[in-house]
């Protein structure tokens, strides 16, 4: 008798874990969160493209990672670098839904090689996403493909050089550096900020948080520059926009400087 009761519990059970297992299979899988998953969101991280997997097995690769990032603002807009140009645009989110629609770009020809253009397009065909150990997934339309995204490691100033691209000339415009000069930024370890104004030397202090910069006063060598005659006027401008910083931010190679009201006051690369 007891080995007939015994059965009959056999019996019971395991159609009861087969029930388990095939709930637990058939539960559609969520956003996955990594430690601390709960606070991990779109908006605050430069998210860097690692690459794209199609169902046909087709994948994309970047070379550089740094060179092709979103930015994700809470009033619904967002940053795009795509290898040499930048794209404004928009996004709009329901629960994990997710569009983008691209906005204006620059027109820079890109190098031979580039994925700026796949990557566009990759971003336009974006319908959902999630968060799966510590990164960000785009899900593609019509379930066709993913792309991956870690996002940027925070980035200091300290022992860092940069050879400064653009400046802001004063008049609410970012121009480019005078052909036939080169400006340059070095911050030590120390606090101490130097480089080559485009005809003069400079130094002076600085200070950095997480994102915040102020510039001291700087003190610079005296040497007349008399070609181009601009080179002077020039000088004297990107010094002024130096000192107006307020706030700094890395992007791959990438640094920018703006002052409090958020205008950029200087470009630099690595």
């Amino acid at each position: 008798m007891a080995g007939a009761w015994a059965r009959v519990m056999v019996w019971l059970i395991v159609p009861s874990l087969a029930l388990v297992a095939c709930v637990r299979d058939a539960t559609p899988p969520g956003p996955m969160q990594t430690a601390g998953g709960p606070e991990l969101s779109l908006t605050g991280p430069v998210w860097k493209w690692t690459g794209s997997l199609f169902n046909d097995d087709t994948r994309w690769t970047p070379t550089d990672p740094n060179v092709y990032h979103i930015e994700f603002t809470p009033p619904g807009a967002v940053a795009i670098r795509a290898d040499c140009n930048r794209v404004a645009g928009t996004y709009a989110k329901d629960g994990n839904r997710l569009t983008i629609a691209l906005g204006p770009s620059t027109m820079v020809a890109c190098p031979p090689g580039s994925l700026g253009s796949e990557y566009l397009r990759q971003l336009g065909m974006v319908s959902s996403y999630l968060f799966h150990e510590g990164k960000l997934v785009l899900e593609l339309k019509f379930h066709s493909g993913t792309m991956t995204f870690v996002p940027s490691a925070p980035a200091g100033l300290a022992a860092t050089t940069w050879k400064v691209v653009s400046y802001n000339n004063g008049n609410e415009a970012v121009v480019s550096v005078a052909t036939g000069t080169e400006m340059t930024l070095s911050f030590d370890a120390g606090g101490r900020v130097a480089g080559l104004a485009g005809c003069n030397n400079y130094t002076g202090s600085f200070e950095s948080g997480t994102g915040t910069l102020r510039v001291g006063a700087l003190a610079s060598t005296r040497k007349l520059c008399a070609s181009p005659p601009s080179v002077m006027e020039q000088e004297r401008k990107f010094l002024a926009a130096l000192q107006n910083a307020a706030t700094f931010k890395i992007e791959g190679n990438l640094l920018w400087i703006r002052d409090p009201g958020g205008a950029i006051q200087v470009i630099a690369s690595r």
